[in-house]
């Protein structure tokens, strides 16, 4: 179900972009069930779909005192057709023929002392209804994941520069169903629970989810995974491998994999 691909605490300046021309290789076989699968979810009634643009993961490489990040351009209908409709051709191509955006997933950490997520729409595409970061994927605009934390948080709750305090990314993870990297951050905010939860947008999320900021509350939040995306558990574990201790992580990611 998860998979934690790097663990780390870097700040804004230790995440390294580069730009490569290494697009996702083309199997001509492929792309006519890449367009079955598009076509296919988008006759599904009330799904919202727009191919735009987005950016693909090329490789990563973790040091403790920095992450380097290689990227170059894919788009969502590669995406839907490649990582969510035919994750097995991991297994038989590679990871050069899926689309691979590379996503980005703040846990927002309130100025009162809880952890923040969103309910998903019922509309969604992709995991409707479930818990999950106010998230979404780096887009070929953004100059850095960071600047794309801070893009979403601010299309989803409306939060400006002066109202989070400090971002920090603290892993990659994927969803062991698509295999698409995540890479995870801690947002610290000015704003309190409740005054964050006045400015959702309810395009994506539904509603607003929150644990107090203790090992307990989180570990009583993970034995209901059903109701967590992966994306949703790994940013709480990542988190608690941050504040608990690295065995804290072991433990209880090791639960997870059983």
């Amino acid at each position: 179900m998860l998979t934690i691909l790097a663990t780390g605490d870097w700040r804004a300046d230790q995440v390294h972009v580069r730009r490569s021309g290494q697009l996702r290789r083309i199997v001509p076989e492929f792309e006519t069930q890449i367009e079955a699968a598009w076509l296919a979810l988008r006759q599904r009634p009330g799904v919202k779909l727009f191919d735009g643009k987005m950016t693909r993961l090329v490789s990563f490489q973790a040091a403790r005192d920095r992450l380097d990040l290689e990227i170059a351009h894919t788009n969502y209908k590669a995406f839907i057709g490649t990582n969510i409709s035919h994750p097995e051709w991991i297994d038989t191509h590679g990871r050069e023929v899926m689309a691979d955006p590379l996503g980005v997933s703040p846990l927002v950490l309130t100025a009162d002392g809880y952890l923040l997520l969103g309910r998903r729409q019922p509309t969604l595409a992709l995991n409707p209804n479930r818990i999950h970061p106010f998230a979404g994927t780096m887009e070929p605009k953004d100059a850095g994941p960071v600047e794309a934390v801070r893009r979403e948080l601010r299309e989803e709750l409306s939060l400006d520069h002066h109202d989070v305090v400090e971002i920090r990314c603290i892993g990659m993870a994927e969803d062991a169903a698509m295999h698409q990297p995540e890479l995870i951050f801690i947002a610290h905010s000015r704003l309190t629970r409740d005054a964050l939860i006045s400015k959702l947008d309810a395009a994506e999320h539904h509603d607003a989810w929150s644990i107090p900021a203790t090992a307990e509350q989180v570990i009583d939040a993970l034995k209901n995974e059903a109701a967590l995306t992966p994306v949703a558990c790994a940013a709480m574990l990542l988190w608690g491998r941050i504040k608990f201790g690295h065995a804290w992580f072991e433990e209880h990611y090791e639960l997870m994999r059983r």
